[in-house]
């Protein structure tokens, strides 16, 4: 019981990890075609990094 939800939690952390470099890529996109600055992208791509490390912290603090 214990194993499955750290490896759902690894999963999650992933998905994370996944969704923040697709928001920098944007981010990137955006910079050097555009010309533009979303920094929206930089944003949210913080959040992800910051669940990250939330549920990091769980996996270490319940194992």
């Amino acid at each position: 019981m214990t194993v499955d939800i750290i490896l759902l939690a690894y999963l999650v952390i992933f998905a994370l990890f996944g969704t923040a470099a697709s928001y920098f890529v944007r981010y990137i996109y955006a910079y050097w075609v555009h010309n533009t600055m979303q920094v929206k992208y930089i944003y949210k791509a913080g959040i992800c990094i910051i669940s990250v490390v939330i549920v990091s912290g769980l996996i270490a603090l319940f194992t």
